[in-house]
């Protein structure tokens, strides 16, 4: 199996979730990864600095969801939350630490151990703070 797409995701809902077993890059109080020059939490505008303008934008009740067809990304966000949501979806768009799109599960869980859930071919890594899912093909 290969990743199909890589998503960091700040969800304040996880709270509640258990630690994350090692060897899992980030620990509970570390910042989320950067992808392509952005984070979590970044502003729109310092992604849009960053990025350059999308190739498009769709407006939803969730925020803002710019498109970066050729750069194989795509960044939603809020107007509180700054940019609350990246995803990866293709090789080209970098990775999130040692992992980007395209290698296989078996890498993931050599590099990143066993998930913290997850259902089916998704699984879920992360802190209390934010997550990465890992859709597998």
């Amino acid at each position: 199996m290969r990743l199909r797409r890589l998503l960091v995701a700040g969800l304040a809902m996880l709270a509640a979730t258990p630690a994350v077993a090692k060897p899992f890059p980030w620990g509970a109080k570390d910042k989320a990864p950067s992808v392509a020059g952005v984070t979590l939490g970044d502003t729109e505008q310092h992604a849009l600095d960053v990025l350059g303008p999308p190739d498009d934008v769709n407006v939803s009740a969730m925020g803002e969801l710019l498109d970066y067809g050729a750069k194989g990304l795509q960044l939603t966000a809020t107007k509180a939350g700054g940019i609350v949501a990246i995803r990866l979806l293709s090789a080209e768009a970098g990775g999130i630490g040692e992992l980007k799109v395209g290698d296989s599960a078996r890498d993931v869980i050599l590099k990143w151990g066993a998930p913290l859930g997850g259902q089916g071919r998704v699984a879920q890594y992360g802190t209390d703070n934010w997550i990465v899912i890992v859709n597998l093909a």
